[in-house]
């Protein structure tokens, strides 16, 4: 695609999220009893509210903890696979989404075709939420892959799962298992993203080394050394202002370039 096929989005101001997910984000750090555990994901597939749909706070054993909820009107789930197969083959398709925080991106494509176009991918992103700019690597894959019993392949109250672990390029190490439920609404779908910020520590080694190392590594003195202490509020607020935005552009963008 040409580069100035994407200008006029690039130009656009982002979309703001809802008032009241940024209030709940500034409002501090909830009480890490109404978070949501690693080992209860499969919560975040129910609609029913959770205690806390918006919020961040640390958990005991030091992993940093997030939740964004994003209404996104006008949004399938056919229209979010697309993005997340699209979006990363070019870098300027990446910044769109997200103009003042995203630098770069690639992907390596899946190694053989999945259920989801997404799964098996890893993608590079380069961006500054707030704490300094990143290599970042997220290795995408079915929900089973990070803890949720099922994939949900076949469940009308789920529109799309996007998931997968996150890690440093630079410094060669996984460190959190991130979740994006999109469960179907009327007339769109309403998305919650889920972090677990040092939840999943473990070096980029081959599988006899990595797995011995991530033993010793996962403890709350490696989190606080690798992982800055202002990230759960800094990655809740870039998630909001990221799907936020996406959830304005992506009915228009699918429209225009996913024929």
């Amino acid at each position: 695609m040409a580069d100035a096929e994407l200008q006029s989005y690039l130009g656009r101001p982002l979309t703001p999220p809802d008032p009241d997910v940024l209030a709940a984000i500034a409002a501090g750090p909830i009480d890490p009893t109404d978070a949501v555990p690693l080992a209860a994901i499969d919560r975040l597939l129910d609609p029913a509210p959770l205690p806390a749909e918006t919020g961040w706070c640390f958990l005991p054993g030091g992993v940093g903890y997030v939740a964004v909820r994003t209404p996104m009107a006008g949004v399938s789930a056919e229209m979010v696979e697309w993005w997340f197969d699209w979006h990363p083959r070019d870098p300027d398709r990446y910044r769109l989404w997200h103009p003042l925080a995203h630098a770069d991106n690639s992907v390596e494509p899946p190694p053989a075709p999945g259920a989801k176009p997404h799964w098996g991918a890893v993608h590079h992103p380069v961006e500054d939420i707030g704490t300094g700019t990143v290599h970042a690597r997220i290795a995408f894959g079915p929900p089973t892959a990070i803890g949720f019993s099922t994939d949900a392949l076949d469940d009308l109250a789920v529109a799309t799962i996007v998931c997968g672990f996150v890690g440093d390029d630079t410094r060669r190490l996984r460190h959190s298992a991130m979740a994006h439920v999109f469960l179907a609404e009327p007339g769109g779908v309403v998305l919650r993203s889920h972090f677990w910020l040092g939840a999943a520590i473990r070096p980029y080694l081959p599988a006899p080394l990595a797995a011995p190392l991530g033993w010793a590594l996962d403890n709350r003195v490696v989190r606080r050394l690798s992982l800055p202490r202002e990230l759960p509020r800094a990655l809740a607020t870039h998630c909001a202002e990221e799907y936020a935005n996406l959830g304005a552009l992506l009915p228009e963008l699918y429209e225009r370039f996913g024929g």
